[in-house]
């Protein structure tokens, strides 16, 4: 993990995104399943995937992010 990516999983606002992330995994509501990745076999989480391309953008709003994504996401 790069220092970029650390400092935001450390910060207030990756911390806040992760706790939403979570949220969002454990409804039902939301299409939240792993996605496959050539470096993990297992795939790589929903949780994980979203805060490394939030760290990768620091100064995007989480906040809109996010409701996109629950957008996105939403079962029918």
């Amino acid at each position: 993990m790069n220092t970029r990516t650390k400092s935001f999983y450390e910060s207030q606002k990756g911390i806040a995104l992760r706790e939403e992330l979570i949220r969002m995994t454990e409804s039902e509501s939301y299409n939240t399943n792993s996605t496959y990745s050539t470096l993990d076999p297992n795939g790589i989480t929903f949780v994980e995937k979203h805060m490394k391309y939030m760290s990768l953008y620091p100064a995007m709003n989480c906040e809109q992010y996010v409701s996109n994504l629950k957008l996105k996401t939403k079962c029918s």
